[in-house]
């Protein structure tokens, strides 16, 4: 057996090629082409691959599939922690990530299926629109206020044209030099809400995320997202693990018999953590049905503030909408709330 270990880069890759006895085969750095992975491995096949996740790592995955090899991506953030050198080179990272996959001295992590990808592209797509519309809007609003001019409170669809006024009034020298920006703001909101059309289309389509929306606050970006990022939900044992997934659950230091509970770990997708606790917010403060969970979310806030509380339904949510996921079962106020490991009585 022969195993191989992939320092992928966008324009370089390092190649290491390992026997069972540990001894390096062959190794090279190579350009980040099909052809030339091809031309190292000889045309063998059956050889045992080790890279690290990546963007690129779907990709190469594919190809070495495809010549024949069984390919694993791994956690690289577990594999430093394996990996303990003061001397760092492509090739020795290469030869490392060999021994690791002769070893098996890793934590794989789950590749995604091409539905799921492709489904959080569009999500991240429109997430990075909303972050070139917010930067562009703050910039708008800076230069403005570096000449004197606040804006102040102004809605969306007036935002162009209460620009173009108060900057035609105050300042009109700006103009040249906003309306760009106004037109990119523009922009880039319109192409995130065609986006967003598009998603909540498909999810039509979709039994499961039809199913998730049924839950008070949840919609159909929250759907998809959940989704998107949890694939396949037989992959967690429980819905306790899905909450540690996403990063909604506290730190917690413990050592002989001190043991400290501290915020949450922001561990996992921000994405859907960002989604889900604004879809929380959402549930608390605009939702007229009342629910378990909204009931037991409100009493959290009285006593703890509505910040922690919408953490804290959050990550009832999440373990809700998996449930939900697993058990092909729908929202039921009052009954559903309570099922799958989602207890509202506690904190």
């Amino acid at each position: 057996m022969l195993y191989l270990g992939i320092d992928l880069a966008s324009k370089m890759t390092a190649l290491c090629l390992m026997n069972a006895s540990g001894e390096v085969v062959r190794e090279a750095t190579v350009p980040t082409e099909e052809a030339e992975f091809g031309m190292f491995l000889k045309n063998e096949t059956g050889y045992q691959c080790v890279v690290e996740a990546s963007p690129l790592a779907e990709w190469v995955s594919g190809v070495l599939e495809g010549m024949g090899h069984t390919i694993t991506v791994i956690d690289p953030r577990k594999a430093k922690a394996v990996i303990r050198t003061k001397k760092k080179t492509d090739l020795l990272d290469a030869r490392n990530l060999a021994r690791m996959a002769r070893t098996g001295w890793y934590t794989a992590v789950h590749r995604k299926s091409p539905e799921a990808r492709l489904l959080r592209s569009h999500l991240k797509a429109r997430d990075g629109l909303l972050r070139i519309a917010r930067a562009t809007h703050s910039q708008i609003r800076g230069l403005l206020r570096s000449h004197g001019v606040r804006l102040g409170a102004v809605s969306e669809t007036d935002f162009p044209a209460h620009v173009r006024e108060v900057t035609a009034r105050r300042v009109p020298a700006l103009s040249p030099v906003l309306e760009p920006l106004i037109a990119a703001w523009a922009q880039a909101v319109e192409k995130a809400k065609t986006l967003k059309t598009a998603i909540a289309a498909s999810g039509k389509a979709s039994e499961v995320q039809e199913r998730l929306q049924s839950v008070p606050g949840v919609g159909p970006l929250i759907a998809a997202t959940f989704v998107a990022t949890l694939d396949t939900p037989s992959r967690f044992r429980s819905a306790s693990q899905v909450a540690a997934y996403l990063g909604l659950v506290p730190r917690v230091h413990q050592s002989g018999e001190t043991e400290y509970h501290g915020r949450v770990t922001k561990e996992g997708d921000g994405l859907l953590r960002t989604l889900l606790i604004e879809g929380a917010v959402v549930l608390l403060t605009r939702t007229r049905k009342s629910c378990s969970l909204k009931r037991w979310g409100l009493r959290l806030a009285r006593k703890k503030g509505m910040a922690k509380a919408a953490v804290a339904v959050a990550r009832k949510m999440a373990m809700l909408l998996f449930h939900l996921w697993k058990s092909g079962e729908t929202f039921q106020r009052d009954v559903s709330d309570r099922k799958g490991g989602v207890a509202l009585q506690s904190a």
